[in-house]
């Protein structure tokens, strides 16, 4: 696990124009070009840019990589803490609306483009898998994702409560700016019998109708679709009322929908005068009842993440577990490998000594003995070479059940083993060829 690095910006160090100069900068060539980096994924979103890396030098490669593009305000983490980074990240914790769905959509998308162009390595691999179940498991065991934060969320959630469910219902969204778009977009999954958009600027209110189905019109035919409408949402940034009373009470006098009309005002300053709410007929909802919903919300959310923090940890002992079981497979196999390769040499010995005429029985009995011992020299070589370093290298404050102890076991285990498989392949195909 202290092979993996996490290097991140986020809207918590960094303004959108400072974020938009480090995705511009931090591309993932820079650690393409590292022959330290075995692999790496780089997720670039409107609130955070970050890299993850494996590497022997995790920390020394991304201090660099900050140090030569020239880059301020970054965070980063080696080892557990870049792991448990990636799982907060995913789990919606570190987000700016905390539990928003939308970063883990991202981190899926960047892990399975990173691992379909071949860059993301085992070892990320894994922690990307792991990450992204992760916060699966937190929103299905937790509230970490209920309720509606966001201010126009929030207008979708109070017009479903107050009516009832908008399957059926004719909707009007007056403004396709930001706010009117997400608003727009949120109640398009919703089984509505129409939708309108109200623009001042008609190919805008078209273009943002053709993408979520519903049918465009000018800003001055608002009266038109609010005689027919359920619920009207006005997001406008317009310095004057867009609804006033005078033309809210034309348009009941004219109305052809049985149901009360309610209107949900989210923009600022206000698009609807305030006595349009004492018409008879209509509901009206500003900012402050929204604020109390998303506010109420924030809350509920927040008192969940003590609970998200207990799963993660759980779920990184369960990494260092899957690890630990993967690295003591690889060495496994390598013993497999080493034994196999003394098992076939001794039996070709074997053979061109009977083939010679010597007592098979003698011949058995010198194969066991050179397999057994020839297999077994080798680990116990490591072994006791390991032994040897640990004794030159102890001092006070070290703890034999020291978990990096144990990591640095299984590390030079491998890398001895591979040094020992190597020389035995290059001393065992020299003398193929001899």
């Amino acid at each position: 696990m202290h092979k993996i690095g996490s290097l991140w910006f986020s809207h918590k160090k960094c303004s959108v124009e400072e974020l938009e100069e480090v995705a511009e900068r931090l591309n993932p060539e820079i650690f393409a070009e590292d022959p330290r980096v075995n692999g790496y994924a780089v997720i670039k979103t409107c609130n955070r840019v970050e890299a993850y890396i494996s590497s022997e030098h995790a920390g020394a490669v991304l201090e660099d990589a900050v140090n030569r593009l020239k880059l301020k305000k970054s965070g980063i983490f080696v080892g557990k803490d870049a792991l448990e980074h990636l799982m907060r990240v995913a789990c919606g914790l570190e987000a700016m609306i905390v539990g928003e769905d939308q970063i883990l959509g991202q981190i899926k998308k960047c892990y399975l483009e990173s691992k379909k162009e071949g860059t993301i390595g085992s070892l990320l691999d894994m922690a990307f898998d792991r990450a992204i179940k992760v916060a699966k498991r937190a929103r299905r065991e937790t509230r970490i994702n209920e309720g509606s934060v966001s201010i126009g969320s929030a207008a979708v959630e109070l017009a479903e409560d107050i009516t009832g469910g908008l399957g059926g219902k004719s909707i009007l969204v007056i403004g396709a700016g930001e706010m009117g778009t997400m608003v727009a977009r949120a109640i398009s999954e919703k089984k509505l019998k129409a939708m309108f958009i109200a623009n001042r600027t008609y190919e805008r209110a078209k273009k943002l109708a053709e993408e979520v189905d519903g049918k465009a019109a000018k800003l001055d035919e608002s009266e038109r679709c609010l005689s027919v409408c359920d619920v009207a949402i006005s997001t406008t940034s317009a310095p004057h009322y867009i609804l006033d009373c005078n033309l809210m009470k034309r348009v009941m006098e004219h109305r052809r929908n049985d149901n009360d009309l309610l209107i949900i005002d989210i923009a600022n300053p206000k698009d609807v005068e305030e006595r349009v709410g004492e018409i008879e007929g209509i509901e009206l909802y500003n900012l402050d009842s929204l604020y109390e919903i998303s506010e109420e919300n924030l809350k509920r959310r927040l008192s969940e993440v003590d609970k998200v923090e207990i799963i993660i940890e759980e779920e990184i002992e369960l990494f260092k577990n899957i690890l630990k079981r993967k690295e003591v497979e690889r060495v496994i196999a390598m013993i497999y490998e080493h034994g196999s390769r003394v098992r076939e040499e001794e039996k070709k010995r074997a053979i061109s000594y009977m083939e010679k005429g010597r007592d098979p029985k003698e011949v058995l009995d010198d194969f066991s003995h050179a397999v057994l011992s020839k297999t077994l020299h080798t680990p116990t070589r490591i072994l006791r070479r390991y032994v040897e370093m640990r004794g030159r290298g102890s001092g006070e404050g070290e703890s034999d059940n020291d978990e990096n102890n144990n990591s640095d076991f299984i590390d030079f285990l491998m890398d001895e083993f591979e040094k020992e498989l190597e020389e035995s392949r290059t001393s065992g195909s020299e003398s193929d060829s001899d």
